[in-house]
C-alpha cells in the first residue's frame, strides 16, 4: 500500500488499541502513531515509492513533532518521562533508533524494516526514550506489515530468513489502496469519537 493508506490505517489502528481518553493520552498515540506508521518505508527503491513515502513520512515527522510540543506545553507526560530510565539508557536508546533506521534503510525494500526484528529494536528504543510512545509505535507498524503481506510482494517478516511472506491479494498502487485509505479515515475518526465518550 502507500502511504495514505498506512498513516489511515496505522492511526485508526493505534487509537482504537490504545484508547485515549483525553488530549494528553492521546498526544503519544498521536507522536508514536505516526512514527510507527511510515518507519518501514525507509527502504523504497522505487522513485514513485520513494517520492509518496518521503513526503507523507515528512508530515508525519512534524505530526509527531507537534504532538511532543503540544506535550511540553500542556505538560501533559510525555517530557517527564524522558530520561526515567536513566541518562546513559535515554542515549542508548536515541542511538539505537537511529543506527536501527539507518540500517533499514539500505536494507533493501520489505526487508530488515519490515521484520520482527526491526520492530522489536525500534520500540524497544522508543521506549528508553519516551515510554508512553513505544505502544502506539509498535501497533502502527504492525499494521504496516500487514497492510503490505497482502500486496503482491513479499515482506522478510523473518529477517534475516531470506523467504518472505506475501498473500498476493491486491496491487499496492491500485483501487485496494484507495479502499483501505477511505475505510482507515472512516475508522480513525470512529475511534477518536469513541475514546472521546
Amino acid at each position: 500500500m502507500l502511504a495514505k493508506a498506512h498513516i489511515a490505517v496505522g492511526m485508526a489502528a493505534a487509537f482504537s488499541i490504545v484508547r485515549p481518553e483525553t488530549v494528553a493520552e492521546a498526544l503519544p498515540v498521536i507522536a508514536g502513531g505516526a512514527l510507527g506508521c511510515l518507519i518501514c518505508d525507509l527502504d523504497c527503491e522505487n522513485k514513485s515509492e520513494k517520492s509518496d513515502s518521503s513526503r507523507w513520512r515528512a508530515v508525519m515527522a512534524l505530526v509527531a513533532a507537534a504532538a511532543l510540543i503540544e506535550d511540553h506545553l500542556l505538560d501533559a507526560g510525555m517530557w517527564r518521562s524522558l530520561g526515567q530510565n536513566g541518562q546513559y539508557l535515554w542515549f542508548a536508546g536515541l542511538a539505537g533508533f537511529v543506527i536501527t533506521c539507518v540500517f533499514a534503510g539500505g536494507s533493501g525494500h520489505r526487508g530488515f524494516s519490515h521484520s520482527l526484528l526491526a520492530m522489536g529494536l525500534e520500540t524497544l528504543c522508543l521506549w528508553l526514550v519516551f515510554p508512553a510512545v513505544a505502544v502506539p509505535f509498535s501497533i502502527a507498524f504492525v499494521s504496516h506489515v500487514l497492510l503490505d503481506m497482502m500486496n503482491k510482494r513479499s515482506v522478510r517478516l523473518f529477517y534475516p530468513a531470506k523467504k518472505g511472506l506475501c498473500l498476493g491479494w491486491f496491487y499496492a498502487d491500485r483501487l485496494a489502496n484507495k479502499v483501505f485509505t477511505a475505510c482507515g479515515i472512516v475508522w480513525l475518526i470512529a475511534a477518536i469519537i469513541i475514546c472521546r465518550r
